[in-house]
């Protein structure tokens, strides 16, 4: 069976005997177990497959879906009495807003009649270059109809279509599972892709929706820490201590993840085949570098001992750091700080705004040109003085970030941050090299009753170990990784941009005030000036991220 597309499964026979794959005592199929590659173009996944093709040590037979077989090369004679079926893969938009690459419908319906059927005991998956992995393991633990629209049946053969209504009701991981995700890393490039201003779009064209926005550094870090393998391809072309350093970075980001070296994408195969490490509630959970910084240790410090984050390390030149205080920031001091020195993504009330605004000009433009022309003569007087000095180019904070003392060194960090202006939301920080994205995190969990705190009695210990005096669990806490990270430095930074005693005191009146919320969020706004896009309150009820 041929599909005329642009992704190709194919079965590849070992000299094995095949065994069924079913449970030992219920005769019941398992889900078919796969194995999910990720990685940049160019950073060896295609050579990694062809190493597995080949391989005798699975002794499996092993279903392949990549997204182009000519770029295969395998000898023909491996694959001369075996099918390919081409299929594709499509970039769709899902509710949340992330744009990825999932699995289109004829793909989804071959990998469930692998499923059902008894000569494949394996797969394995390659995701496209800008996939993040996250989002292709969503198809398989998610319901089917998510990520797929009832219009595209009609695409299909009815053979398919049949095929899909058993996966649409059962759904894909009833008969396919995410057994090991994998990411192929290039040595050579891994620095550089961390220290860019480049968007995929300023990659690779076309191949990126309009509405895409991720940035070169931000799929890395996804890519890395979602990963259970971490492959670093190309030593080679690196020397030992370059070679130490990045193992001891990747060590940091994803502590959980196994992590083998190779040349030529050359590794043992049962390190990354049938290993059964995936888990998607821990993957999903949060990067496994911030829950191994935020075990706790009993400190002492000058009132006593009390339970703290560990203290930083030094390996390689390579540092951890967490920045955390108990103020709120002055969000104008805050914006000067970073915004000229972060490539800054704001999450916020300010894409809805201006979706808005984009449907109020399509009205106008139907209504005539006049219309339109005054438009035009608006934009040409242009924006405001204030609103030219907030715009800055990429190429410029980038040289900002690398020549600044206290955030050239820094490859990675995340956390959540306190403004004044915003008393009752917290600010969610995620940023990878030059890129700074920021949102809301949700409401503190001061404001919420108990009542309606997560139930587990773990979590529910850990949000009690964050409350600290009359404001709960309002703090700045951000975690961050780099090389010979100055600590002293970037407290010092930070704690500049913290409200005075002063304005402590001005805030804290306004919050023990008579007034409703709405009030005292007004109050703060008019006190201090803020710069950052709104956060609505749809993002609060997403749930908390910290």
């Amino acid at each position: 069976m041929v599909i005329n597309s642009g992704t190709d499964t194919l079965s590849y026979p070992v000299q094995q005997p095949v065994h069924q794959v079913v449970g030992k005592e219920s005769g019941e199929k398992r889900a078919l177990p796969v194995t999910l590659l990720s990685g940049f173009l160019g950073s060896g996944k295609t050579t990694l497959l062809e190493h597995i093709l080949k391989s005798p040590d699975h002794g499996l037979r092993i279903a392949v879906i990549v997204n182009d077989m000519s770029r295969l090369n395998i000898d023909a004679t491996l694959i001369t009495h075996h099918h390919v079926t081409r299929t594709k893969e499509k970039l769709i938009q899902l509710q949340n807003g992330c744009i990825c690459c999932t699995l289109r419908g004829d793909l989804l319906a071959e990998l469930a009649r692998l499923a059902q059927k008894n000569d494949v005991q394996y797969v394995v998956i390659e995701s496209t270059g800008i996939s993040e992995p996250m989002q292709v393991a969503e198809t398989f633990t998610t319901e089917f109809g998510a990520v797929f629209d009832q219009e595209e049946l009609g695409e299909l053969s009815e053979e398919d279509k049949a095929v899909l209504v058993d996966v649409k009701k059962n759904g894909l991981h009833t008969m396919a599972r995410l057994d090991t995700t994998v990411t192929v890393l290039d040595a050579f490039n891994i620095y550089a892709n961390l220290d860019t201003a480049d968007f995929l779009s300023d990659r690779y064209g076309d191949a990126i929706v309009p509405e895409d926005e991720r940035t070169i550094s931000d799929l890395l870090v996804d890519q890395i820490e979602f990963a259970d393998v971490l492959i670093i391809n190309k030593t080679d072309m690196i020397d030992p201590p370059r070679l130490a350093r990045i193992k001891h970075l990747l060590t940091l980001l994803n502590p959980n993840a196994k992590v083998l070296e190779s040349k030529y994408s050359k590794v043992d195969v049962r390190e990354i085949i049938k290993t059964g490490r995936f888990d998607f509630l821990k993957a999903a959970s949060g990067a496994g570098w911030l829950r191994s910084l935020h075990e706790m240790t009993l400190q002492k410090t000058g009132n006593g001992e009390r339970m703290a984050p560990k203290p930083e390390t030094l390996e390689y030149g390579i540092n951890n750091f967490v920045y955390s205080a108990r103020r709120p920031f002055n969000p104008r001091k805050l914006w000067d700080l970073l915004h000229n020195k972060f490539i800054l993504l704001q999450h916020g009330d300010g894409e809805e705004e201006d979706e808005e605004e984009e449907d109020e000009d399509e009205d106008e433009d139907d209504n005539g040109e006049d219309k339109m022309d005054e438009g035009e003569d608006r934009n040409e007087e242009g924006a405001s003085d204030e609103e030219n000095e907030m715009v800055i180019d990429p190429d410029e904070a980038l040289q900002n970030k690398r020549t600044h003392p206290a955030f050239s060194p820094l490859l990675r960090s995340k956390g959540f941050f306190w403004l004044a202006s915003r008393p009752f939301q917290s600010g969610e920080w995620s940023q990878a090299g030059a890129i700074l994205t920021i949102s809301c995190g949700g409401k503190w969990f001061a404001e919420e009753d108990p009542a309606n705190w997560p139930e587990d009695p773990d979590v529910r210990k850990s949000i009690e170990n964050d409350f600290d005096g009359r404001w709960g669990d309002r703090r700045q806490e951000i975690v961050m990784i780099g090389e010979g990270i100055d600590t002293e430095k970037v407290t010092e930074v930070f704690d500049q941009c913290l409200l005075d005693d002063e304005e402590m005191k001005q805030w804290e009146g306004v919050m023990e005030g008579d007034g409703s919320r709405d009030d005292k969020e007004d109050a703060m706004m008019d006190i201090w000036e803020d710069g950052f896009e709104g956060w609505n309150e749809a993002e609060e009820e997403d749930g908390h991220m910290h």
